[in-house]
């Protein structure tokens, strides 16, 4: 506006003429239709570029030939614009291909991972147990949902599934990303189409649709070299909170053992922040219930990689969004002090005090016990316990 002002004649200015005067008027015109014609297209082609509901994205990186690209039905997502960002709309996954059964490979590759689980799958994957009694803490699950409000959870290199299942039989809404295709014709989900991707990280980077509450990842960081951290990475953008382990000793694959200090610095460069007070909370859990939880054929779920190197991440980009306030429930009106601590006391809030209530998504999940022995009673013809097991006897 202040451009076409300016390009009008004035008063006693000496290009003032009627021909000039109408030469000016047009041109004014004339930019006036191109702001409106503006003003009109930017908002369709910013909702076109930003709104694909049901449309898989790829990711885009000139430097590497080995990640996915764009089809016509896909759309290229390119971190370099917003690296910290929530990767849009969902990732095409990348299974691994499959060793041939009879190849020298695999024979070789077989014998090499003795216990561990894997079979026909390339030699950085697998690496699971039958049963990993220190992956599972069912003390801390608890505390997740109960205490910390979740009720969503995407586990990353979930194995058979058997933390997915415990979270899915007990009301959360789960997926589970694993690269191992033996894992997933061995998974204990109870509903595996809809519940975990195959998904080999090396090969690219895969992120689901929509967003969770928390991302639980253990005994997996250490399998994936640094080269493919940034492929796990963009799943983990879609969660609120971030709760991994990483082994310190050796292992199936294990190309990445290092001090948590170096997890923390390297997470924090990805923009996630350490929460030191939610991950003691969370280790002492673990350690006082080591023995307070069993699973199938009553071995102990000592959750010991839960109790000695969890790290508990938040974040902001996901915490902060609407769909996630139900995180951290706490009773908000006030209900006094305790009279030996002085601590707050809270109680729920009433319609009848001229007070507002909570939407009932605000509250935790109600979980009972009923559920867990009926997560029990569903690994249990599923699962052949190893002999070095912990089991509790009566």
């Amino acid at each position: 506006t202040i451009t076409t002002l300016a390009m009008l004649p004035r008063k006693g200015h000496v290009n003032g003429s009627p021909k000039n005067m109408a030469t000016a008027s047009q041109t004014t015109t004339q930019m006036l239709l191109v702001m409106i014609l503006l003003a009109l297209v930017i908002p369709q082609v910013y909702l076109a570029m930003t709104h694909h509901p049901s449309t898989e994205y790829s990711y885009s990186n000139k430097n590497s030939s080995s990640l996915p690209t764009s089809s016509s039905s896909s759309v290229v997502w390119d971190p370099k614009v917003n690296p910290l960002g929530i990767p849009p709309g969902k990732a095409q996954n990348l299974p691994s291909p499959r060793l041939s059964n009879n190849s020298t490979e695999t024979i070789v590759t077989n014998q090499k991972r003795k216990g561990y689980g894997g079979k026909g799958d390339a030699e950085h994957l697998g690496g699971f147990s039958e049963i990993d009694p220190g992956g599972i803490a069912p003390g801390v699950f608890k505390h997740m949902i109960q205490v910390w409000g979740v009720h969503s959870v995407l586990d990353i290199g979930c194995g058979r599934g058997f933390s997915t299942s415990w979270f899915a039989m007990h009301g959360c809404d789960v997926m589970c990303a694993e690269g191992s295709h033996d894992a997933i014709e061995r998974s204990v989900l109870p509903d595996p189409t809809n519940q975990v991707v195959e998904h080999d990280f090396s090969r690219g980077p895969w992120w689901p649709e929509k967003t969770y509450d928390a991302a639980w990842s253990v005994e997996f960081l250490e399998h994936v070299g640094v080269q493919y951290q940034y492929n796990y990475i963009t799943a983990f953008r879609k969660a609120a909170l971030i709760f991994v382990t990483a082994s310190t000793g050796s292992g199936w694959h294990h190309v990445e053992v290092h001090k948590q200090d170096w997890w923390i610095r390297k997470y924090e460069s990805y923009g996630f922040k350490y929460n030191a007070e939610l991950t003691a909370q969370a280790k002492q859990i673990a350690r006082q219930t080591k023995k307070s939880f069993t699973g199938p054929h009553k071995v102990y779920l000592d959750g010991f990689y839960v109790r000695v190197t969890l790290m508990v991440f938040v974040n902001p980009v996901v915490a902060s969004l609407p769909e996630h306030a139900h995180l951290f429930p706490e009773l908000g009106c006030f209900a006094g002090r305790n009279k030996q601590t002085g601590e707050m006391i809270h109680r729920e809030c009433s319609k009848a005090n001229g007070e507002t209530v909570p939407d009932p998504k605000m509250y935790p999940l109600n979980i009972t016990d009923e559920m867990d022995k009926a997560w029990v009673e569903w690994l249990e013809p599923q699962v052949t316990l190893p002999k070095r097991a912990t089991v509790k006897t009566d």
